[in-house]
């Protein structure tokens, strides 16, 4: 218990602090990683049962939403504590195991990612979109980090073909595209007949046209950090 404390108060409070200082002084994006390690994020070792779905929570697909309906018809999915972003597990390669994960445009998943870090005043957006994807790991070619299960590592040909192979041996891949209809059909699979949408964080029905549009200058920034997610999910979609 006294270990559990203090570890709650070095890397929710002490590691963050401190990391946004080094942050500002010397333009990096350190101060998450300790929040990150405390709330288990980006973990690709954890075990589930092969009766259990698991969801790969790719950040600004609207997975906190699919949280919900899993959560309101109490669906077999494993569960994380909190609503963790985390990639496949290294320990249960989908050949043998079941993954669910949202599929969005991943131009359109970064400008989010951007727009959101702009909201709450991170260090890595305010010098702009360039800095903001040079030094966010997590906003180039993140598909390719969580569909291979190497997080955290430079994508390279070897990496983008095991997440595209893994990509295609998941259960389900919700298109954020057609979000309403996939769900729907998605929720079918287990006997659940939706009468009623649910859209967290979401003001609109019309799920993938309330977020911010990126100009077609800052879509080509975005093109030349993600050429690895952008392949993905052009070859997942229309290959």
């Amino acid at each position: 218990m006294i270990k559990k404390k203090i570890n709650k108060l070095i890397y929710k409070s002490i590691s963050p602090f401190l990391g946004k200082i080094v942050d500002k002084l010397f333009l990096t994006n350190l101060w998450r990683r300790g929040i990150n390690y405390y709330h288990g994020f980006d973990k690709n070792d954890y075990i589930f049962n092969k009766n259990e779905f698991c969801f790969i929570h790719v950040p600004k697909t609207g997975g906190i939403t699919l949280w919900e309906y899993v959560n309101k018809y109490k669906l077999p999915f494993y569960k994380f504590m909190y609503h963790k972003h985390n990639p496949v597990s290294l320990c249960c390669p989908p050949d043998n195991f079941k993954y669910v994960t949202i599929l969005r445009n991943p131009i359109d998943r970064v400008y989010s990612h951007y727009t959101m870090y702009q909201e709450i005043n991170d260090v890595t957006s305010e010098r702009g979109l360039v800095h903001f994807l040079r030094i966010n790991q997590d906003a180039r070619n993140l598909y390719c980090q969580y569909f291979s299960g190497l997080i955290n590592e430079h994508v390279d040909e070897r990496i983008f073909t095991m997440a595209l192979n893994n990509l295609k041996k998941f259960h389900s891949v919700i298109n954020f595209n057609d979000y309403n209809n996939d769900i729907k059909k998605f929720l079918s699979s287990f006997n659940v007949s939706l009468d009623k949408y649910l859209h967290v964080n979401n003001k609109s029905e019309d799920y993938q046209n309330t977020y911010p549009l990126a100009s077609d200058n800052e879509k080509e920034i975005i093109k030349k950090y993600n050429y690895w997610d952008i392949r993905l999910y052009e070859e997942f979609y229309y290959k």
